[in-house]
């Protein structure tokens, strides 16, 4: 009786957030699992299959890949896109998706997780596919122990031993995370594309071997500690990716070869028995992570190639995930920034665009941001002491934390102006008369960019340059 009261409570609540367009992506959630805190638990089993995807970065844009690849091969999915991933996001995907006889629309669930709420989802939903994508610092206040999240995966998944695993081969903190699990496959890239190996401003974490606890060594490494990583005191490595990448460009469009492990006598270099060339209208190396992961997803679920190939050049990126606007009669990219290596990525990807640039970085310090912006210390910010661009605009709740930061990371005075409030951040950068815009916003000011971005520029075909 409970769970009939609590479905019929979080579709009212839904209905009312569509009708005075509230996003609604938690409320009808957190109402229902109040009524019944057993609701994922009923509603999970509908499907015929349910994947989760966690990790700290590139989560929201795996998961959505995933979705849309699916949909693609006729296969309905249901999924948390907006990123709305704690227990009452997931629980609002279900209860949107389902009948009010609590039967599924779908036949799949495809469910963003955020690393803090593993313990709670997981449990209840069951998953026959767990995608793991990374793990850096992000949001201290939250999360105040990286390990902390490492262990609590491991743990929710020794109870799970049905579940099969899909990790990313070539972060080292991931890997450990399967180590209990017998049905575990890899994803990795191939080949060194950082250019300053040594750069101060990558973020590496997981440096010490997780068995002997010696400092990990590289053959070569993408960013942050993504790489080929072995011990020299043990015999710790990066294990064989049974989804191998290489052969990557990444512009304005990301292309590159997938090879399909189809043996365990596979070696990197040889002849692979399956590969196809993958491209997907997005920007940034750390985007290449996101769609190989979806595609060897995909490809586990029993997807054809040629469907993932064609559906990957036709998606449309989510909100803040590298989207593209025409503003001013500028190409303005709007992407999310929350923790060190995020932001490093995209300033990486920013600085490699050519011409002048100006840019807006909108940090908060709402629950959904994380109260603590230190982080801000963390990142390589002395990137942007470059010439290309031309003026930062600092907005947000902590546009004076941003200022200080930039100051102290050389960026000149000049080129610094200080303007809290969205609206006139977008109205100052406007002004600039740059080759290209950017904004770079926390959780909260996300929507409240595109929405503007939308209403004062003219939308173009998100995710393309």
């Amino acid at each position: 009786m409970r769970f009939w009261a609590a479905l019929l409570a979080g579709k009212i609540v839904a209905f009312f957030c569509r009708l005075f367009r509230h996003p609604g992506t938690s409320l009808p959630g957190a109402v229902a699992l109040k009524i019944c805190p057993q609701l994922l638990s009923i509603l999970a089993p509908a499907y015929e299959q349910v994947v989760a995807v966690t990790g700290t970065n590139g989560k929201t844009t795996t998961a959505n890949l995933i979705a849309h690849i699916l949909r693609s091969s006729n296969i309905s999915a249901a999924n948390n896109y907006e990123g709305a991933n704690m227990i009452t996001g997931v629980a609002t995907a279900l209860i949107k998706d389902c009948t009010l006889r609590g039967k599924a629309r779908s036949q799949v669930a495809i469910l963003e997780v955020d690393e803090g709420s593993v313990g709670k989802v997981f449990p209840a939903v069951k998953p026959d596919l767990v995608v793991v994508t990374n793990y850096f610092r992000d949001q201290l206040d939250r999360y105040s122990e990286l390990n902390h999240n490492i262990t609590l995966l491991r743990r929710v998944l020794t109870e799970l031993p049905k579940t099969s695993l899909l990790l990313n081969a070539d972060d080292p903190l991931v890997v450990t995370a399967g180590r209990d699990q017998s049905a575990v496959s890899y994803y990795g890239v191939k080949g060194k594309q950082s250019e300053d190996e040594t750069s101060d401003c990558d973020i590496r974490e997981g440096k010490l071997c997780p068995d002997c606890g010696n400092f990990l060594s590289y053959h070569y490494y993408h960013y942050g500690q993504l790489g080929d990583y072995y011990c020299t005191g043990c015999a710790f490595k990066r294990p064989l990716p049974d989804f191998l990448a290489y052969d990557v460009k990444d512009d304005h469009y990301l292309e590159f070869t997938l090879d399909v492990r189809q043996s365990k006598d596979f070696c990197e270099g040889c002849s692979a028995v399956n590969t196809l060339r993958l491209g997907a209208p997005m920007q940034g190396f750390y985007n290449i992570y996101n769609v190989l992961a979806a595609s060897a997803a995909a490809i586990t679920l029993g997807v054809s190639q040629q469907v993932i190939t064609a559906s990957l050049m036709e998606y449309i990126p989510a909100t803040g995930r590298m989207e593209r606007f025409l503003y001013k009669g500028r190409p303005c990219t709007l992407a999310l920034i929350k923790n060190p290596a995020g932001l490093n990525e995209v300033l990486k990807t920013l600085l490699r665009t050519e011409g002048e640039k100006a840019l807006v970085i909108a940090i908060n310090d709402l629950a959904a941001d994380g109260r603590d912006v230190s982080w801000l210390w963390d990142a390589g910010l002395e990137m942007m002491n470059d010439q290309s661009i031309k003026k930062v605009i600092c907005s947000g709740r902590r546009a004076g934390d941003t200022a200080v930061r930039l100051k102290y990371a050389g960026v000149p005075r000049v080129k610094l102006v200080l303007e809290p409030e969205c609206r006139e951040s977008l109205e100052i950068l406007g002004l600039q008369g740059a080759k290209e815009y950017f904004v770079l916003a926390s959780y909260t000011n996300l929507s409240r960019y595109a929405n503007l971005l939308e209403k004062m520029g003219k939308d173009v075909v998100k995710g393309c340059g």
